[in-house]
């Protein structure tokens, strides 16, 4: 059974753009597939059934494509792994799948925790830092070395400001149909354009150096060697758009997740002093010593549970298909959000408190397979997820071990702000308080 939202389709337009994590939410007590305007020759759908996710990710991903979502991030990335299609989004994914296998993973452990410690030595006691910032700056730096060998200066911030430009464009071009012409030059366009010029020659810098480190072992040299369908080597455009793909993807995410993570331990004493008594008795902080961390871990999943960097998740039919045995015309769409299904009371037990312990084995919580699914699912999930986690929580725990980062407004509501990530709105400023 479909469920109907009630409003005109101008209305519930109005509502989303106010407030779309909320307009989302909102539809989960109507039904486990809602309709957002069925009177559209191409119908929205807003899921809420796990069958359903689990359908359109995984046992029926054929029948769907990115759509528009991929069009409009195609217009900064090109045809990067993110945005490509089909055949060629396999060929491209398998290209990469060795840059992130768990033995590549546990060598960028080092980096991680290496560039942190190299943060946190211009930390000064008392100081207040913005968190977001540091974390843009600190995981863009990691990315850069861990992918394509080429070391960025702590001070990183035009590429950084370069990414949140990007961001913010472009999630107004997803999130509405009215968003200004690219050709206006309307303030927004302009930092647009000059975003991108960064990333460009940044790409183009890493182009040159990597056409003469090839062998390295990175991602970039495995993009070198690369052939398309063809058999012909890579394009400059081509080796670019994975480029600037692995540049925006690999980096901001996980920032975001990060500057969650110390804002939600800030507002969470006693999960905090738990989590400093584990990593204190960790010792020397590396891959291996993760296992040595499952509260930590834990404490990341819950973030990622109640903000996940992928707070939704866009689909279109390319044929007619039946999904959790309701059928759907070519050109549906599907909006699926981790955000809210997260937060449904159906699938967690107090969906809105901060628990990392119901992700212990022992919490008798069972975790809802596609009720939890931070990374997306099937072929199309996070090609970096184990990297994501393993500099989620090693980051965290170098941070955490050195220093205790207080709120500067304790009181302060932290509202996400949904943009083609979940952000922290208007940043976060912490103060940095060193431990003895």
């Amino acid at each position: 059974m479909i469920a109907k939202i009630p409003g005109t389709q101008l209305q519930n337009y109005l509502k989303f753009r106010k407030d779309p994590l909320e307009f989302l939410y909102r539809t989960h007590t109507l039904g486990e597939i809602v309709a957002i305007n069925p009177k559209s020759k191409n119908t929205s759908y807003i899921i809420h059934s796990r069958e359903a996710v689990k359908q359109i990710l995984t046992l029926k991903e054929e029948a769907f494509v990115k759509g528009s979502s991929s069009k409009t991030l195609g217009k900064t990335l090109g045809n990067g792994v993110l945005t490509s299609e089909g055949e060629v989004h396999k060929r491209q994914r398998k290209l990469m799948q060795p840059s992130f296998h768990k033995r590549k993973v546990a060598e960028y452990a080092d980096t991680a925790v290496s560039m942190t410690e190299e943060l946190l030595s211009s930390y000064r006691d008392g100081e207040t830092r913005s968190i977001h910032e540091d974390m843009m700056n600190l995981t863009l730096r990691i990315i850069v070395q861990t992918m394509f060998g080429e070391r960025l200066s702590n001070e990183t911030n035009p590429v950084a400001s370069a990414v949140s430009d990007i961001i913010e464009k472009t999630a107004q071009s997803l999130l509405t149909p009215f968003s200004p012409p690219d050709f206006l030059p309307t303030a927004q366009n302009r930092k647009y354009k000059r975003g991108v010029k960064t990333l460009d020659e940044l790409a183009d810098l890493l182009i040159e150096k990597g056409a003469k480190n090839q062998g390295s072992g990175h991602l970039l040299s495995l993009l070198f060697q690369a052939a398309d369908e063809k058999g012909e080597p890579l394009t400059r455009t081509e080796l670019r758009d994975q480029i600037v793909t692995i540049l925006i993807a690999g980096h901001e995410t996980t920032a975001n997740v990060l500057t969650w993570i110390f804002a939600v331990l800030a507002k969470h004493p006693q999960v905090e002093e738990k989590m400093l008594a584990e990593i204190k008795d960790a010792g020397q902080l590396t891959f291996e010593s993760m296992k040595a961390l499952p509260y930590t871990q834990q404490v990341v999943q819950e973030t990622l549970r109640l903000y996940p960097a992928a707070w939704i998740i866009l689909r279109e039919a390319k044929t007619d298909v039946e999904i959790a045995g309701n059928h759907f015309q070519k050109g549906s769409i599907f909006l699926i959000s981790p955000y809210v299904m997260h937060r449904n009371p159906a699938l967690f037990r107090d969906p809105e408190t901060f628990n990392p312990g119901r992700f212990s084995k022992d919490s008798g919580e069972e975790i809802p397979l596609y009720g939890f699914f931070p990374f997306g699912g099937g072929s199309r999930g996070c090609i970096g997820s184990q990297f994501a986690m393993m500099e989620a929580v090693l980051i965290s725990a170098t941070v955490l071990r050195k220093y205790k980062l207080e709120l500067t407004s304790p009181d302060e509501e932290l509202q996400p702000e949904p943009l083609v990530s979940l952000r922290v709105k208007n940043g976060l400023k912490m103060k940095a308080v060193k431990r003895s």
